[in-house]
């Protein structure tokens, strides 16, 4: 709200920013304007190019459209040309009827037509190159020496701008803007203290765009549509003028995104792979941001393999004296990789944490659910889906254990794997037993791939006797276990369907791997169910921040297996798409740490590399690192009658609690205060609702004892 409301006082003249002046404009070579094989170094002042076989140019960043002003090149080696063109012309110098170059050869080029002037020129060489926009005049001089007029300007030339120029083939040069100049010429001005009047970077009057004011990044396109779509929706209650809002995302018509920048955007929201792809092609100019703020910046730390984030934040700062304000934002900033991002592009950051670096929102009522496969389930399938049409259909496995097993560890280990086999069975009929305990008419279930959360669906369909939901055509009431999925595989207009579908109650369950962990906003979500922990320990923080907010309880259960779980980690090429021998290489691999480095082997806890494509999966080694992670114990549900002590009681009311033997020793009863504070421990939550709202905590109790 603060980026918007500050881009929409600047668009009014309102904000009380400086205006353009000579301090805060400064001339340089763009990065944005250049040849891709054409090096720049950080100030901004030397360029080169290894490339010996073709022209290749850059132009520096202010356009002049008045007054007398000039810069110079020293020339280090290589064959150069240097001058002035428009913004628009070709950037090898003198090819076109819009630039206007002189070249170490001693001709001048405007055109292709290449005539003799002056003299040649060589390494060491400072060559000054004037512009008149008075008379509408170019002039060189050499190492002090005026040359004479090499250009007049056509009439039609008087309004473009014309910027200063460099190409050369194999070549390394100097430039400077910013006087004193080494053979300063009467009359004629530094172009870096250029009168802000004379440039339409001063005046903001550039033609043809509106460049960005406000660049927003978010690590996954769900989260950057969210985004937007929260900005239209704030823009709505502004106007005079309407501040322009664009999405950058895949999957968008490139077209419409190349109108709205033509003719000029204020505030971009959009993925950073695809942002940066329009910076790198020019085709969005960042050299006037105020604002660069990083969604879910830990992850976009994460995703950020070809460290494209420092390189943005440069070119941005860049050349620039007014200030660029950074904004980070997450639930878990405070990892070292992040900590360092922070500290390598800001300067004196300021920290505004809402709830400390351990703590889980006290509306998050957050437990874990053991499975243990040496045992079976205590429900017969009836009593597992009490609501289902097919109560006896089975969960789909997702392959692993289909064929006899191809890694030598396993063949040592068989009945781990029976274990493990058991263990994809049996969580998924617990997420079917505890949504309907808890009553659970939306819940959003968290699974570790895309094949997990495909399985799942599949299951909960066929266990209602119905397809998988169609959308809007339907409620998707008549199925009870009515569900959607949003995951990476999924395209993203049908991901975009169903996260709609979900929000506005159509179906009861939305599937999903960890692309809906972070940032998606579902307005009073009541419940959260894992079926695998996380690997990535923040992520964990994430995923049960999805349910509890806004100052509505609720409630996220982690479904634990105490064994080891064999599962897919494809390394392979098609990234499991063409995983041979099918169903897949059932070898084992090492995974990744949460810092995207190989773990170390362990042979003790079957981490080796044998190939394949599975690791054994150790939800109990990860239940101590979530443990570590918030500082405190979890809260642990009992898996008979998921009552949870001192959180909540039973959902399954009085008949459905367990029995407990009577103990032969007769205790002494306890007093008034004992059974009062026992009643405060296991009060009636209603997740979903309000904090500390007795009417609906009430009616609730009153409707329990109803049942």
């Amino acid at each position: 709200l603060p980026c918007l409301q500050i881009v929409h006082e600047t668009l009014r003249g309102k904000c009380s920013t400086r205006k353009a002046n000579a301090s805060n404009l400064k001339c340089e070579l763009n990065l944005n304007d250049k040849d891709m094989f054409v090096l720049v170094t950080e100030d901004g002042m030397e360029c080169k190019s290894e490339d010996d076989k073709r022209w290749n140019g850059i132009r520096a960043t202010l356009d002049i459209m008045k007054g007398k002003y000039m810069f110079e090149v020293e020339v280090v080696e290589g064959m150069v040309r240097v001058g002035w063109s428009a913004g628009f012309a070709k950037l090898e110098l003198g090819i076109d009827d819009k630039s206007f170059g002189y070249g170490s050869t001693g001709k001048k080029s405007w055109n292709r037509k290449f005539e003799d002037y002056g003299e040649p020129f060589e390494e060491g060489d400072i060559i000054g190159c004037m512009l008149d926009r008075e008379k509408q005049t170019i002039s060189f001089s050499k190492n002090g020496r005026d040359l004479g007029v090499a250009y007049k300007l056509s009439p039609d030339m008087q309004g473009i701008g014309l910027k200063p120029h460099i190409c050369g083939k194999g070549f390394m040069a100097a430039a400077k803007f910013d006087g004193p100049m080494e053979y300063p010429v009467e009359g004629y001005v530094p172009v870096g203290e250029i009168d802000p009047t004379h440039t339409p970077q001063g005046t903001s009057q550039a033609k043809g765009k509106r460049p960005p004011l406000c660049m927003i990044l978010e690590p996954t396109r769900d989260l950057a549509e969210q985004t937007y779509k929260c900005m239209t929706t704030f823009n709505k209650y502004l106007d005079n003028p309407t501040v322009r809002i664009t999405l950058f995302v895949g999957g968008i018509d490139e077209k419409e995104q190349f109108r709205a920048l033509e003719e000029g955007v204020d505030i971009v929201v959009g993925t950073l792979q695809k942002l940066m792809d329009y910076v790198r092609r020019g085709k969005l100019d960042v050299t006037h941001l105020k604002f660069l703020v990083l969604d879910e910046a830990d992850d976009l730390q994460k995703k950020d393999d070809r460290k494209e984030i420092p390189r943005l934040n440069a070119q941005i700062k860049r050349g620039r004296r007014d200030r660029v304000q950074t904004l980070f934002f997450s639930a878990t900033l405070h990892t070292p990789e992040v900590k360092q991002m922070i500290e390598d592009i800001t300067d004196r950051p300021i920290w505004v944490d809402l709830k400390g670096k351990d703590s889980v929102p006290e509306t998050v009522h957050h437990v874990a659910l053991y499975i243990d496969p040496y045992q079976d389930l205590q429900w017969s399938d009836q009593e597992i889906a009490v609501r289902a049409k097919m109560p006896k259909e089975q969960p789909e496995l997702d392959g692993v254990h289909s064929k006899q097993s191809m890694s030598a560890i396993d063949s040592r280990h068989p009945e781990a794997l029976k274990l493990s086999e058991k263990i994809k069975i049996m969580k998924p009929k617990m997420v079917v037993k505890i949504a309907d305990a808890f009553g659970m008419s939306q819940c959003l279930v968290f699974c570790r791939t895309n094949v997990d959360c495909n399985n799942l669906e599949d299951y909960l369909n066929r266990l209602g006797g119905t397809k998988a939901y169609g959308g809007k055509m339907e409620t998707g009431k008549e199925n009870p276990y009515s569900c959607v999925v949003l995951a990476g595989m999924r395209n993203q207009d049908e991901r975009r369907s169903n996260l709609e579908s979900f929000k506005e109650g159509d179906v009861r369950f939305l599937i999903c791997t960890d692309v809906a962990a972070r940032g998606i906003d579902i307005a009073g979500l009541p419940f959260v169910i894992q079926t695998t922990l996380p690997d990535d320990i923040e992520n964990y923080i994430h995923r049960i921040g999805r349910c509890g907010r806004a100052e509505r309880m609720g409630l996220a259960i982690s479904i634990v297996a105490t064994e080891k779980e064999k599962v897919w980690y494809h390394k392979c090429p098609s990234r499991g798409k063409d995983c041979k021998p099918w169903p897949g290489n059932t070898k084992l691999t090492i995974p990744f740490g949460p810092d995207q480095k190989l773990r170390p082997r362990d042979d003790a806890n079957w981490i080796i590399d044998e190939g394949g494509c599975c690791i054994w999966y150790d939800e109990p080694d990860l239940i101590k690192k979530v443990e570590t992670r918030i500082g405190m114990p979890m809260k642990v549900m009992d898996p008979e009658d998921f009552s949870v002590p001192g959180v909540l009681e039973s959902p399954l009311g009085e008949a459905g609690k367990k029995r407990i033997k009577k103990e032969t020793v007769v205790k002494e009863p306890p007093s008034r205060r004992a059974q009062m504070r026992k009643k405060e421990e296991a009060a009636v939550v209603v997740y979903g609702a309000k904090k500390g709202d007795k009417t609906l905590a009430m009616s609730a109790k009153h409707t329990s004892v109803l049942d």
